[in-house]
């Protein structure tokens, strides 16, 4: 049955591994004694975890300069959650044929991907926080299927980092040190809907959603460019006019960013993060526009003390 379902899988991902769901169970009350997994219905039906992951092109886009921020290489093109729901409905497909019932899930469920990608075989998980695949590095998108047949587990890459420390030196916020600080973590500061602080404001320099530094820097990426998913190439939208952004309606929005994997966090989290550039790349004339924002979201404390912060910056100079 194993190669039967790997012959499936084969045709709809780049990488796939097996892992029983007692073992990643096992392994996660290890670190974690108060887990739950409410968020997974009927788990006790299941008993493997199939993990899925799709490579995207590590090449960024030329960044247009002042006036423009930047997407997360991995938010170019088609959202991958939409991209890995398509081909789950296939998989689901052929799965069913077999008798097999199955559970799909890309980010919004318990089962810790990178994790699982690394008990099944797909890699192992870096100093940087990410999972390093040997043919792929850091550059997959990771998604799970909870199967309700036993396949047993792949091998687990017993690689490491080593004595390498480049993404470590590299963050800018120190988030690496010790292990991994998510709340200093710049990529989740961009996507979360909290106040930032002056410290926090200067991090937006370049990019206005996500942060690529820690991939961009490591040794295991060396060489690694895959396109062999158009969904994944660039559609446009890569660099943001920050001040066309700062006035979007929130119907503009969703027309440009509908299917795009920075959509999720709402137009206003990412209105903030242009604000922060703005402040940062000095452009002046954005005040006005500043002053605007603020008033219209007025009730939005958490984007009105940054935007606020922001103006201060700018009028200062």
């Amino acid at each position: 049955m194993k190669e039967i379902i790997s012959n499936i899988l084969n045709k709809y991902v780049d990488v796939f591994g097996f892992v029983s769901v007692k073992r990643y169970l096992e392994n996660r009350l290890l670190h974690d004694k108060k887990d739950s997994f409410s968020r997974i219905p009927d788990f006790e039906e299941y008993q493997t975890i199939i993990v899925l992951g799709l490579s995207y092109p590590s090449k960024e886009v030329e960044n247009k300069g002042i006036g423009y921020g930047i997407l997360s290489r991995y938010a170019y093109g088609m959202d991958y959650h939409l991209v890995f729901n398509n081909i789950f409905k296939a998989i689901e497909k052929e799965l069913e044929q077999l008798k097999i019932k199955s559970h799909f899930s890309v980010d919004v469920s318990d089962i810790l991907e990178k994790q699982a990608a690394s008990l099944a075989g797909l890699g192992y998980i870096g100093k940087n926080q990410l999972l390093i695949n040997k043919k792929y590095g850091t550059y997959l998108n990771l998604a799970t299927i909870l199967v309700d047949i036993e396949i047993d587990s792949n091998i687990i890459d017993s690689s490491t980092c080593l004595d390498c420390t480049l993404c470590i030196e590299a963050c800018p916020s120190n988030a690496l040190d010790n292990g991994f600080n998510r709340s200093l973590c710049i990529s989740d500061i961009s996507q979360e809907k909290n106040s930032l602080s002056n410290l926090e404001i200067g991090y937006f320099k370049k990019m206005i959603y996500g942060c690529d530094i820690c991939q961009i820097v490591c040794p295991k990426n060396i060489g690694i460019d895959y396109h062999l998913h158009k969904e994944n190439e660039p559609s446009g939208i890569e660099n943001v006019d920050l001040i066309e952004l700062l006035n979007m309606t929130n119907k503009e929005f969703e027309k440009v960013y509908k299917n795009n994997a920075s959509s999720w966090t709402g137009a206003l989290v990412l209105k903030r993060n242009a604000v922060c550039l703005l402040g940062n790349q000095k452009i002046k004339e954005s005040t006005k526009d500043i002053k605007k924002s603020i008033e219209k979201y007025k009730d939005v404390l958490w984007y009105n003390e940054t935007a606020s912060k922001v103006l201060k910056m700018l009028e200062s100079e």
